[in-house]
């Protein structure tokens, strides 16, 4: 949650004027961290800085149809990166997945994706 820059001025003033930092934690319900982050960066940060991702939207969605079985660290195994930016970036794209309802002695795995309509 962002507070208000009008709510942190607030805040140290009263820090400035002689209040203790656990004191203000307390009364204000916030971390002494946070109060000390805001001495040093007054205003709110307004993006990120993100990496750029390693998957590609596209690479993804052909990957799963052509192999919808694959557990996720096979599918990292061919696009060259850990399970679990996988499940980030199937996340990201929008796949969900439905338990499959064959039984367990057909051979087939438990789920089926569903890739997003476009």
């Amino acid at each position: 949650m962002t507070y208000s820059v009008q709510f942190r001025k607030k805040v140290l003033k009263l820090q400035s004027e002689g209040e203790s930092f656990i004191k203000l934690s307390k009364r204000f319900q916030i971390s002494t961290t946070t109060i000390s982050r805001w001495k040093k960066e007054l205003f709110p940060k307004r993006s990120m800085n993100k990496k750029p991702l390693k998957i590609d939207n596209e690479v993804l969605k052909q990957d799963i149809q052509n192999y919808p079985d694959s557990y996720s660290y096979e599918r990292g195994r061919r696009l060259g990166v850990s399970a679990s930016g996988i499940k980030h970036a199937k996340k990201r794209i929008g796949v969900t997945y439905k338990k499959n309802t064959k039984s367990s002695k057909s051979g087939s795995r438990k789920k089926v994706y569903v890739l997003p309509k476009d």
